[in-house]
């Protein structure tokens, strides 16, 4: 991951893997490239406030969603 350009600490950390996890449910192994690819961690670094304040589920799915449409798109 490129998590070295970001400033996480320990409970940053643990809450991205918890995002992970719920996207490795739906993803498998393809979720921390998701992850990555998403604007979450970036979000997370500017915000934190705001990030922590919804749940991992929450994330997990708002990823799914974005990634979903940003790939039919680019089949279309």
């Amino acid at each position: 991951m490129t998590l070295n350009k970001y400033n996480f600490d320990d409970m940053d950390m643990e809450f991205i893997l918890d995002v992970q996890f719920e996207l490795e449910k739906h993803f498998g192994k393809y979720a921390s490239t998701i992850l990555v690819q998403s604007d979450f961690l970036k979000r997370l670094a500017e915000d934190p406030m705001y990030v922590h304040h919804y749940d991992e589920a929450y994330w997990a799915n708002r990823i799914r969603a974005l990634h979903e449409k940003k790939s039919s798109s680019s089949i279309n």
